[in-house]
């Protein structure tokens, strides 16, 4: 049975599930591996995904193109909206054409339907340009640590600069939630 979709939307809750969300990702590597138009979450696969023209720089203009197109590859239909089997179907034929475990292609399936969830901000069960767009845009800016409107090495510098903390972070955290109470 499909969730209730209009429960999360633009509520506490929606807004609690789907930072859970993207932090489960991020801590178990799932989304980066090989996902092209699932915005991956390290950065130098961000830049090869999205750089264009080769100059090794995401520019806010590049990045708006490829997202347009990717929307406009997503909308199969045409009638200007993503349905969950559009978005679910293009990345099940992604996935079917890699060499991955059967498991690992379950659970990659399992967390594009959990994406489309996240993406679709108002639970109307499709996913609207502007949903689609404002998703592609958080990653962009998660990846701009410069705030200069464009993804480069001078990024690429600043988010290893941060990793060790990062890492000691995490690492804290899995101690701490391996103490009995």
């Amino acid at each position: 049975m499909a969730p209730n979709r209009r429960a999360f939307a633009r509520s506490p809750a929606r807004f609690a599930a789907t930072t859970l969300v993207g932090a489960a990702l991020l801590a178990t590597g799932v989304a980066p591996v090989r996902v092209a138009w699932a915005a991956s979450h390290d950065i130098a696969s961000f830049i090869k995904e999205h750089d264009r023209n080769g100059d090794g720089v995401v520019t806010a203009q590049e990045y708006q193109a490829v997202r347009d197109r990717q929307f406009t590859a997503l909308d199969t239909n045409g009638d200007g909206w993503v349905s969950e089997a559009e978005y679910t179907a293009e990345f099940e034929a992604r996935l079917n054409k890699e060499n991955g475990t059967p498991e690992r292609k379950a659970q990659q399936l399992k967390q594009t339907h959990i994406r489309f969830v996240a993406i679709d901000l108002d639970g109307d069960q499709k996913m609207s340009r502007e949903e689609f767009m404002a998703s592609g845009w958080r990653m962009f800016g998660f990846h701009d640590k410069n705030g200069d409107q464009k993804v480069d090495q001078a990024d690429v510098a600043l988010a290893a600069a941060f990793k060790p903390l990062l890492d000691k972070a995490q690492s804290d955290k899995t101690a701490e939630a391996g103490k009995a109470p």
